[in-house]
């Protein structure tokens, strides 16, 4: 299977990368980008789909 980008999860989202922790989720690294934020690399699965769903449902 060949890796894409849908296969990954760029969190910029301090409150969302907290949740992911709290439910379990490790992430693959941590960086700052070229805009000088930081961001947490997640692969895309199941349970991240789940977790930012109901980020959106409650900060939507």
């Amino acid at each position: 299977m060949e890796l894409t980008k849908d296969h990954l999860f760029f969190c910029y989202d301090f409150s969302l990368q907290r949740k992911l922790k709290a439910n379990g989720v490790r992430f693959v690294t941590t960086a700052i980008s070229n805009d000088q934020k930081r961001f947490w690399l997640y692969f895309r699965t199941e349970q991240v789909n789940e977790v930012i769903q109901q980020h959106v449902k409650q900060n939507g």
